[in-house]
């Protein structure tokens, strides 16, 4: 098999740049410099020496005349050295380029004079000028040290008039040839490096260029991800509105016709119908809230409200919402509680929100087991920590399918989507969530053992919560019943639910579809809550919840913000007391309702609520 030896600059790059400082790599143009000033260096004296050996063996007499310019020419391999340890590359070119010089003139004046071979290395010092030298002021520096060296040169053959002849002017035109072939040697091996530089700074610039094409197409392809991004969000904003206006009317309903049903007696399959169509709305909403806060996120629009709340108060909520889940699966959940939890500050309903999501995914793949929600509290050396573990004794994941599980439409096995529901996406926004919060949420588990989800997440934690007062504590004697609440939504629908809701709860509905009807019926009934909705035709909730605040009859009224306008900062700055997104989670509104208006009176016949219905309307 034959063999070729390809010899290229990229050969003997290693060993130049062992010569070059870090400092000058970090520029493109001072790095090319010092690798062409190391290579005239290193291989420069070779070429040199051919001259010196000749001159060597025709003089029979060798005297200083030779042994002062081989001297200078040997000192040319020092300089790689004085470059690695010094780095100054433009003051030894100077160096190196006045040593040349005295070289030349040094062998012209001692063996030959103006006819001397050395004359034709004189052509090479403004080569090595270019190559050596960066600026045009060290340039013009060579040109003026070759003149004062021509100068000093003219100066000792008028001091002497002539020149010293150490060999016969006939015996040096072998030197002559030796000379010219070594000088157009030198200048062809510069010459061939610094046209593979540029060859090589050409190519260079090709590649930039390719990249910049490249960069421009990403940057269309940015700009038309960020258009689709946008174009995403808008619809999900507006679908979100369309979504959920009907579901508020199907879970709001089905809740209405399940609690008359239980109490009519209805047949067993009408009742489960109607828990079909509830619990079926219910997941709907639960999936359109799931992608949307993915949205969110993923567009960094999520905001965190930070509010005090009481661990205790949160664990008996989760728990409440969670044991009907367990047990559709005929599981068992038990609630572990640490020594001490007292209050945390934070962000409760992302934090319930992430913490249902576990405790649904256990329900759903566990069956007859035990489902375990602890909540700890841990003090470290950055603060404190709260933890919340679920525990089951379901299905489990194997370690290899683990890492899937927070990644967006993903689950740890194909065959569990088929078999047990589900999009993937709990996990990945509870994992978001979490992050979000500053904490994160990890996971434990073996096939067939079951799973134990962690969230972990650092919190201003305080020993006591400051209860939020009730309407009931600062407001005065002799004003109106307490149970009164004024609705105000353009949604015939919504109003209709409302009414129902809350007569069946023991308050007195007032219900008004136009919000400029807010301020006038509210100075007519004295409500002790006002639920307000945000969209609406001429003028929106944001409008009628600032002249309430403005108002000093009317600001101490409590306002809840009830609308499909996912803004809560917006809602609570304004002064409302609490901020609900629709669809309406009955139990929610009626918690907040205890909150701000406990009832102090008995509750309401429903004929009187409608009469006060319907002189709202009227």
């Amino acid at each position: 098999m034959g063999w070729r030896l390809r010899l290229s600059p990229e050969m003997i790059y290693p060993l130049l740049d062992w010569f070059i400082p870090p400092g000058l790599k970090a520029e493109r143009e001072q790095h090319q410099r010092a690798r062409i000033f190391l290579v005239s260096h290193l291989f420069g004296p070779f070429l040199g020496h051919t001259m010196t050996v000749y001159v060597y063996v025709i003089d029979p007499h060798p005297g200083y005349g030779l042994w002062v310019p081989a001297a200078a020419l040997t000192a040319y391999w020092a300089f790689p050295w004085l470059l690695k340890r010094t780095g100054a590359l433009t003051g030894l070119a100077l160096i190196s380029v006045a040593d040349l010089i005295f070289v030349i003139l040094w062998g012209c004046y001692h063996y030959g004079g103006l006819s001397s071979p050395f004359v034709a290395w004189l052509v090479v010092v403004p080569l090595l000028a270019f190559l050596y030298l960066g600026s045009h002021g060290p340039r013009l520096t060579v040109i003026g040290m070759i003149a004062l060296g021509v100068a000093i040169f003219y100066a000792f053959y008028a001091a002497g008039g002539s020149f010293p002849q150490h060999v016969p002017l006939r015996a040096l035109s072998g030197v002559g040839i030796v000379s010219i072939v070594c000088a157009a040697i030198y200048v062809s091996m510069m010459a061939l490096y610094y046209a593979s530089i540029i060859a090589s700074q050409s190519e260079l610039a090709r590649e930039m260029q390719n990249h910049r094409a490249t960069a421009v197409k990403l940057r269309e392809a940015k700009e038309e991800a960020e258009n689709a991004n946008r174009a995403k969000s808008e619809f999900l904003a507006k679908m979100s509105h369309e979504l959920r206006t009907p579901l508020n009317a199907v879970i709001g309903y089905s809740e209405m016709l399940l609690e008359d049903a239980e109490i009519d007696g209805v047949e067993a399959q009408a009742l489960r119908d109607l828990i079909n169509i509830n619990t079926s709305g219910k997941h709907l909403l639960m999936l359109i809230t799931d992608v949307l806060d993915l949205s969110k996120i993923e567009a960094g629009k999520m905001e965190l409200f930070n509010e005090r709340f009481d661990l205790n108060e949160l664990i008996d909520e989760l728990a409440l919402t969670a044991e009907p889940l367990c047990a559709r699966n005929g599981n068992q959940l038990i609630v572990e509680r640490g020594e001490i939890l007292g209050g945390a500050e934070g962000d409760v309903s992302k934090l319930r929100q992430a913490a249902l999501n576990l405790l649904s995914n256990a329900a759903k793949f566990t069956k007859d087991g035990r489902i375990v929600m602890s909540v700890t509290r841990r003090r470290g050396r950055s603060g404190d920590w709260l933890q919340l573990s679920v525990r089951d004794t379901g299905i489990g994941i194997a370690r290899e399918n683990q890492s899937k599980l927070f990644q967006n439409f993903s689950q740890a096995e194909a065959w569990t989507a088929s078999k047990y529901g589900g999009t993937g996406l709990g996990l990945a926004l509870t994992q978001k969530l979490c992050r979000l919060m500053g904490g994160d949420v990890t996971v434990e588990s073996e096939l067939g053992q079951g799973s134990c989800f962690t969230i972990k997440l650092p919190a201003s934690l305080t020993e006591t919560v400051e209860r939020r007062s009730t309407a009931a504590a600062t407001q005065p004697e002799g004003t109106p019943r307490r149970d009164v609440v004024l609705v105000v939504d353009d949604d015939p629908a919504v109003l209709d639910l409302m009414q129902r809701i809350l007569v069946k709860e023991g308050f007195r509905p007032v219900l008004a579809d136009d919000p400029r009807k807010a301020m006038a019926l509210s100075r007519a009934v004295k409500p002790s809550a006002l639920i307000l909705d945000v969209l609406m035709p001429e003028m929106n909730g944001w409008d009628v919840l600032r002249a309430l605040k403005a108002d000093a009859e009317l600001e101490g009224v409590p306002v809840i913000m009830l609308t499909i306008v996912d803004d809560r900062r917006t809602g609570l700055a304004l002064g409302a007391v609490e901020h609900l997104v629709k669809p309406i989670d009955r139990d929610v509104l009626l918690r907040t309702l205890e909150r701000v208006c406990p009832r102090g009176t008995p509750a309401a016949s429903h004929d009187s609520a409608i009469v006060q219905v319907m002189s709202a309307h009227a």
